[in-house]
């Protein structure tokens, strides 16, 4: 891939990917875990590594956000990552959440330099956690029925910013992973593919969210198309129809995703790594936690 080969590829990654990429034994093709937006918002996130760990889970993925910010000191990471290793569970990944704020294909570059300023602090806030992996969302092209900054202008400015980012990444050895949401950009696999090919570097990669592309395509087709360029995976189920969805959310194998399929074609690429849950909390379910853990369990035994 991008003129690597895979063993070059591997001895690239960071070591917390190359451990993920492993499995935590050798048996394990995949890593379970959760987000944390599955608990409280209040509940500290040392805490939410430790329930994480007593429901099944073995690795957490944590949004710079709240507990969590950009003037975050290195003492507080360093106790979270501390916390969480105590706990038994690795830092699959950290959100650059300031990203919405800061977006990287704004029209003011003042912004976008900020926002490049927040993927590095990021970077560096990751090795506290022994994270090898940030979550970007690099920008919006609109939201919903507002529609904010051109396809191709959004295209051009997170291209040339992005690389910017690049070697703070490799230098701590830290993966930034792209994410497919809801923000009308890279909507299609081929897209995806192109977009991430264009900076050559085995440090800029892809985070896979199944149910995100459920409204516009195919998780198993995507995996076949994104291949080993995916490093990171969120489990989440959608309805194809999203008023169905608006009307009933779903749970995990209570959509429309053929989970048989997507994990046939995760087996395929050869994805080994991190699947972890992104799920909601859900005050009203007191079993929510170990429900959704049971749920996880099923799908990794369809691999």
């Amino acid at each position: 891939m991008h003129g690597l080969t895979r063993r070059e590829f591997a001895a690239a990654l960071p070591p917390l990917a190359v451990v993920a990429a492993q499995g935590q034994t050798k048996t394990a093709r995949f890593v379970k875990g959760v987000c944390a937006g599955i608990f409280p918002r209040e509940m500290p996130y040392a805490d939410r590594c430790r329930k994480a760990k007593n429901a099944g889970f073995d690795a957490i993925e944590i949004p710079l956000s709240g507990e969590l910010s950009l003037s975050s000191t290195p003492d507080q990471l360093k106790r979270l990552g501390e916390a969480a290793d105590r706990a038994g569970v690795k830092v699959a990944s950290l959100w650059v959440s300031p990203l919405s704020d800061v977006p990287l294909n704004s029209s003011d570059p003042q912004i976008r330099e900020r926002g490049i300023e927040a993927i590095n602090k990021a970077v560096e806030f990751a090795t506290y956690l022994d994270c090898g992996a940030l979550l970007v969302v690099p920008g919006r092209v609109g939201s919903g029925a507002r529609f904010n900054i051109g396809y191709e202008t959004t295209w051009k400015r997170i291209s040339v910013e992005l690389p910017k980012a690049i070697p703070a990444a490799q230098s701590a050895k830290v993966l930034l992973t792209l994410e497919n949401v809801s923000n009308r950009f890279l909507v299609s696999p081929l897209e995806m593919r192109a977009f991430v090919d264009q900076f050559k570097s085995p440090w800029l990669q892809v985070h896979f969210d199944i149910g995100n592309v459920m409204y516009f395509g195919y998780p198993q087709d995507w995996i076949l198309t994104l291949g080993e360029r995916i490093q990171r995976i969120h489990l989440k189920d959608r309805k194809v129809s999203p008023s169905a969805e608006a009307a009933s959310r779903s749970g995990l194998l209570e959509g429309d995703v053929d989970w048989k399929a997507v994990m046939a074609a995760l087996v395929k690429v050869n994805y080994r790594g991190f699947m972890c849950a992104e799920i909601d909390h859900d005050p009203s379910n007191p079993s929510h936690l170990a429900d959704v853990s049971a749920a996880v369990d099923k799908i990794l035994t369809m691999a």
